[in-house]
């Protein structure tokens, strides 16, 4: 076969594949996104804010959801261009003219190439800066809400557990009577009250500057209140964005500060937990890359070599997707061995080679993973019988 006719197959195998992942991406990315667009819905009924603000919040999620969805895409377009190929017998038609498994692995090789390495740039840097700007994009909106919306005399919910409220609102964005009372701690509650206020953003995030003002706290276990007065007291507004500071950091990090982290906490319990949200944050953005490979490797070892239209590769697509379940389930399992303890480390990595290696050598015919004769001609038998009911 001449160069130029295996280029154009090369051409036909990653245009199947290609229509068939974005095609699969678009749709479950979109079905993802619109639980996103649904959670966020009160950004434009009681939160009062833009379609624009609505819109870039919601897309802003987009990278992180990409993340999640592409392994599966890529998953669905493997395999259903290869089951195409098989069941339209071009597979056993590209056989007989000569080209080897490997011909047909190496365009699919190509086109999973180029999904890892878009998966690798969102995981390690365009996820993290999303992630920033989301919650920048959060926090001016509260700030939003707390300065310009929230209407003086009532009571209103910024987020769960922190309820506000102001007496009245100058012309020039100065709050007057304030009262704020944070039950987001299980642990305690704190209430501040404060003749005035104001927003002020600058380089360190969004504050709520209070002046003149007492802020009380008190333990469900404390028999006792304490009460300090202020005469200025910054109210950060930032960890509106999205809980608490801490919990959100390492996410927020890119990977220069995550294989060099510095943590500048007091209490080393908060330290100790920092460290581990950090660990598991690296290996997390490292080992994404692997499972759109795995997505590509695990059917190509049970769909990739030519079969005779009389077998059934029902049960070879479930075997794939049985697979890639497990590998996708055990990669998600492996966070809780990671944070718990430092050694359990190589985990995400282990978990997809796990299946890849395999695949490989069973795609290079190496190793043979297929259905033995005796159980496949019983599959063949219930898969026609399924059929003959089918066409009655």
């Amino acid at each position: 076969m001449s160069g130029c006719n295996l280029g154009r197959i090369d051409r036909y195998i990653l245009v199947t594949a290609g229509v068939a992942f974005l095609a699969a991406l678009f749709t479950l990315t979109g079905m993802v996104w619109l639980t996103q667009i649904l959670r966020r819905f009160d950004l434009l009924t009681s939160q009062g804010q833009s379609i624009w603000i609505f819109l870039t919040i919601t897309s802003l999620a987009l990278p992180t959801l990409l993340l999640l969805t592409a392994p599966i895409a890529t998953f669905l377009a493997i395999t259903y261009t290869l089951n195409k190929f098989g069941g339209d017998s071009e597979l056993i038609v590209m056989s007989a003219s000569g080209m080897s498994p490997w011909q047909i692995f190496k365009p699919l090789a190509i086109f999973t190439a180029a999904v890892m390495m878009v998966s690798a740039f969102i995981s390690i840097h365009f996820g993290p800066l999303s992630v920033r700007v989301l919650r920048e994009q959060m926090s001016a909106v509260t700030a939003d809400i707390v300065s310009n919306i929230a209407q003086p005399g009532r009571f209103a919910t910024i987020t769960k557990g922190l309820t506000f409220h102001i007496r009245e609102r100058d012309a020039n964005g100065i709050l007057r009577g304030i009262f704020v009372n944070d039950s987001r701690d299980a642990n305690a509650t704190t209430t501040y009250v404060a003749e005035r206020g104001k927003i002020v953003n600058s380089d360190a995030g969004i504050f709520l500057v209070l002046e003149h003002g007492t802020m009380h706290r008190s333990a469900p276990q404390a028999k006792n209140a304490s009460m300090v007065e202020f005469e200025r007291y910054a109210f950060d507004m930032s960890q509106l964005s999205g809980g608490k500071a801490t919990e959100s950091r390492a996410s927020d990090r890119p990977l220069s500060e995550l294989l060099n982290p510095e943590i500048k906490m007091d209490d080393p319990a908060a330290a100790k937990l920092e460290e581990s949200r950090i660990r598991i944050e690296l290996h997390k953005r490292l080992s994404t890359p692997l499972y759109p490979l795995a997505a590509f490797v695990i059917p190509f070892a049970f769909l990739g070599l030519p079969r005779t239209t009389r077998q059934s590769r029902g049960g070879s697509m479930a075997g794939a997707g049985l697979v890639f379940l497990a590998i996708e389930l055990a990669g998600f399992g492996t966070w809780g061995f990671v944070q718990r303890n430092e050694l359990a480390w190589p985990l995400p990595y282990i978990v997809p080679l796990s299946a890849i290696i395999p695949a490989v050598l069973a795609a290079t015919g190496l190793v043979d993973f297929s259905v033995p004769p005796s159980i496949q001609k019983y599959i063949d038998a219930i898969n026609a019988r399924l059929q003959r009911f089918e066409t009655a």
